[in-house]
């Protein structure tokens, strides 16, 4: 076995006391050189300005989390907007009062001057520690949005494991019925004729079933499993074809242990078998062979028989596929994506070829590596991602850094899988892929529709079952354009800061030279221009937060180019006020520090703003494609039982027709007959969302009949239902799915008996169906045993079938079916997701 490969190393990620207090030690820096290169004498400034500027800034520093925490705590989804509002004005005031008494404390014990009073330097500095704090209130929020939008990209791939699961689900099971139908023919001809022969098929049918069964979930297999998997199927169809077919298996020792997908081998082989073996005169032979080339696993199944038919070919000249090769290319794609390569061809010699390339593994897939799960997807295990109160904010995000990495950089569509490296599924997760290869090669039926009648006749039936939906999660983010009201919200930002501006002005005036002249116009002036300065550096903000976005992997090299730009803003402010006459400062001079310091956590606010957009709009975007994900889970999931059979039935049955083929033939026939139209009903009504009541009644009375027949010889159906309610449409082998729990029951003697009553009526737009099970036991009749004592399957079951299907259990022996009119109780619809999808 191959030993697994060492952990990628993951990025230092230092802790977030020290990102603040870096981060604000960066600024204290920048701004005490700033402060000093503007005073007269700069190297005399720098005694006492880099120690104010960096004493400010570890203020600064030390109240972030507190604003941050606070900043969650009063949320206004939380609080609501007025209380939210309120806490941080007067927070905003507090962390401004104490840093003013903060940086006159520490300028007056460095400086060689007294600083103006308390209150004049209050009134000056208060909009820049308010846009200090505004700043900081939109970052914490920034961060919490980015947070819950990594959760939900998290979930939604794993979401996407999920629905893969579904779907592999789904194309294992449609193999049983289909399997299971020919096999029956096959047995049931040999009942009279060759009992022993029977028999021997029967306990083989047995084994693979129950071999199966035990490996059910399990996406991959070594290869040396999925041979002896597929021995009972060769030994079937030896004593069915013993004069004539050669089956062999050339399979190098070494190559045993690689891994393959479950069950991959026998439609493959059947197919052989079935369409160019058996329609053919004289004996025939089927190949299976592997071989390993370089890092890749080649696996062929090979026959001698009439080859493709030329005349079966489709509209598009590719050969039509059967069940078992559509159901195998299906299954490929799931598992390995653009990572494999599937074939079908004529051989040279004669006969079909089919060829499969998939990457080379060996030993059992772990877990946290299994195919269809995101890196990291281990880690969460069996998390309830249907429960939201299990996605706290942050919660698989801190437990998934890396996946949480790569939901917020995506890579390029346009990249390829070429190289050892890793590629980007359509489905938004990563796969291993050694080199590039095309996509699944259309493969068909290897060519005509011979063998058996009823067996062709139902694999045509279903060529029309719909592949299962491809999830929808990837792709490079794009940044929401600001909308007119977005834009409207902004001018009329500017617009109150120019009214604060000019009132704070005239507060300082008062207050500092309370005997000057001063005029109000002027200041309003000055105020208005600066408003508008700012209007028009919105936008190039905005540009700047996209062009150069942060996230956890760059924010290190991003953030001193921001804080160079917000540096620039700030000069370029105070220049534009020089050039235009309406301020005689020079740029670099200590009162236009103020502007400076205020146009530079103006940018921060604004990018920080940009940022929170963004994420917050594609968080929306991800609890949309959750909910949708969700739905196709669902979808799946009810397709997977629509060709769900269930398993202890089956074992059972066959286990009885063991028995029944030497003692009571003809029984044994008339159980035969009626499992393979339970088998060929199953399959038909496997192939729409929906069927009518009567179809459901007609698979409903084969399944009470094979029971009655087999294994439960008191069972019968009685059914009460209106001529005008058969066509009525509900979700296909629901109602089976519940009658199932009956037939299951196993605290009664399956030989006493057991009515199943179905009962249907019709109020207004609803479809009432009671189902009821009625036991009989020491000549007592009673209607209160807890046949739904469990009731997960059966309300999973509703659950899965849509929206407008619900079921209520009036007492313990049954159950109400409540079924809506409209299709979106039946399929997906994304124009009609909840409403808390798009909110």
């Amino acid at each position: 076995m191959v030993a697994p490969a060492a952990p990628a190393s993951r990025p230092f990620s230092p802790p977030a006391w020290a990102i603040v207090a870096g981060a604000w030690t960066v600024f204290g820096v920048m701004h005490g050189i700033v402060w000093s290169l503007s005073a007269p004498q700069p190297w005399a400034a720098w005694r006492w300005a880099m120690p104010t500027a960096l004493a400010v800034a570890w203020g600064w520093a030390l109240l972030t989390p507190l604003v941050f925490r606070l900043t969650r705590w009063v949320a206004p989804s939380r609080v609501g907007w007025a209380r939210s509002i309120g806490a941080h004005a007067l927070a905003a005031l507090g962390c401004a009062a104490g840093i003013t008494w903060w940086r006159r404390l520490v300028l007056a014990a460095f400086s060689e001057w007294a600083p103006e009073s308390y209150l004049p330097v209050l009134l000056y500095w208060l909009d820049v520690w308010l846009f200090v704090y505004a700043s900081l209130v939109v970052m914490g929020h920034a961060l919490a949005v980015r947070r819950r939008y990594v959760d939900r990209t998290v979930r939604a791939h794993l979401l996407e494991a999920q629905l893969s699961r579904a779907q592999l689900q789904y194309l294992e099971l449609q193999l049983q019925p289909h399997f299971l139908f020919n096999a029956l023919n096959a047995i049931s001809e040999l009942a009279h004729e060759a009992p022993h022969a029977a028999e021997r098929m029967l306990r083989r049918l047995h084994a693979l079933l129950a071999i199966s069964l035990e490996r059910s979930g399990r996406d991959e297999v070594t290869l040396d499993e999925e041979l002896a998997a597929l021995e009972p199927y060769l030994d079937i169809q030896r004593a069915r074809f013993s004069d004539w077919l050669e089956v062999g298996v050339a399979v190098p020792a070494s190559l045993r242990r690689a891994l393959v997908p479950h069950l991959i081998l026998q439609p493959l082989v059947e197919n052989a078998i079935r369409h160019g073996l058996s329609v053919r005169q004289g004996a025939g032979k089927v190949v299976v062979r592997a071989e390993r080339k370089g890092e890749r696993l080649v696996l062929w199944v090979e026959d001698d028989g009439i080859g493709l038919r030329r005349g079966e070919r489709s509209r598009d000249g590719v050969p039509r596929q059967g069940i078992g090769l559509r159901n195998a290319s299906e299954r490929l794609r799931q598992l390995y994506g653009a990572g494999h390569r599937f074939e079908l061809r004529e051989a040279a010699m004669g006969g079909v070829t089919v060829e499969l390339e998939i990457p080379y593994r060996e030993g059992d897939p772990p877990a946290a590596q299994r195919p269809g799960l995101p890196p990291g997807a281990s880690a969460i295990g069996a998390a309830p991602l249907d429960d939201p109160a299990s996605w706290r904010t942050g919660e698989f995000a801190t437990r998934l850094p890396s996946l949480s990495r790569l939901a917020l950089q995506p890579p390029d569509d346009a990249t390829t899988g070429a190289g050892p490296a890793p590629e980007w599924q359509p489905s938004g997760s990563f796969r291993a892929a050694t080199r590039e290869s095309a996509g699944a090669s259309p493969a068909g039926g290897s060519g005509a529709t011979g063998g058996d009648a009823p067996a062709d006749a139902l694999a045509g039936a279903l060529a029309d079952v719909p592949a299962a939906p491809r999830p929808a999660v990837a792709g490079r983010q794009v940044s929401p354009a600001l909308t007119p009201r977005a834009w409207m919200g902004v001018g009329a930002l500017w617009l109150v800061l120019a009214v604060f501006w000019t009132n704070q002005m005239v507060l300082y005036t008062a207050s500092a030279r309370p005997n000057d002249d001063y005029s109000w116009v002027e200041l309003a002036r000055l105020q208005v221009a600066t408003s508008a300065i700012w209007l028009a550096l919105s936008p190039v903000v905005f540009a700047l937060a996209r062009r150069f976005r942060m996230d956890a992997d760059n924010w290190l090299q991003l953030l001193p180019l921001h804080a160079a730009f917000g540096l620039a803003a700030g000069l370029l402010h105070t220049g534009v006020m020089q050039l235009s006459g309406l301020s005689r400062l020079p740029v670099l001079s200590p009162a236009n520090m103020n502007p400076i310091t205020g146009d530079f956590f103006v940018y921060l606010g604004l990018l920080a703003w940009s940022h929170a957009r963004e994420f917050a709009s594609w968080y929306r975007m991800r609890e949309l494609e959750g909910a949708r994900l969700s739905a196709r889970i669902a979808e799946s999931r009810f397709q997977a039982l629509r060709a769900q059979l269930r398993p202890q039935f089956l074992l059972a049955t066959l286990e009885l027709l063991a028995e029944l083929v030497h003692r009571d033939v003809p029984r044994a026939e008339r159980l035969i007959a009626r499992l393979a139209d339970t088998l060929r009903l199953t399959l038909e009504s496997g192939r729409d969302a929906t069927a009518t009541i009567g179809q459901e009644l007609d698979l409903l009375q084969a399944c009470v009949e094979t029971h009655r027949i087999g294994i439960r010889g008191g069972v019968r159906l009685v059914t009460d239902v209106p001529p005008s309610a058969l066509s009525l449409p509900i979700p296909s082998r629901l109602l089976c799915t519940m009658a199932d729990d009956l037939l299951a029951a196993d605290t009664l003697n399956p030989a006493e008996p057991l009515t199943v009553r179905v009962e249907v009526e019709r109020a207004a737009d609803v479809t009432r169906i009671r189902l009821r099970g009625e036991a009989e036991w020491g000549g007592r009749a009673t209607g209160s045993h807890a046949w739904w004592r469990a009731k997960s399957v059966a309300e999973a079951a509703v659950a899965d079938a849509g929206a407008l299907v619900s079921v209520a259990f009036p007492d313990r022996a049954t159950a109400v079916l409540l079924i809506a009119d409209g299709d979106s109780a039946f399929h997906v619809d994304d124009d009609a997701l909840p409403a808390s999808a798009v909110a």
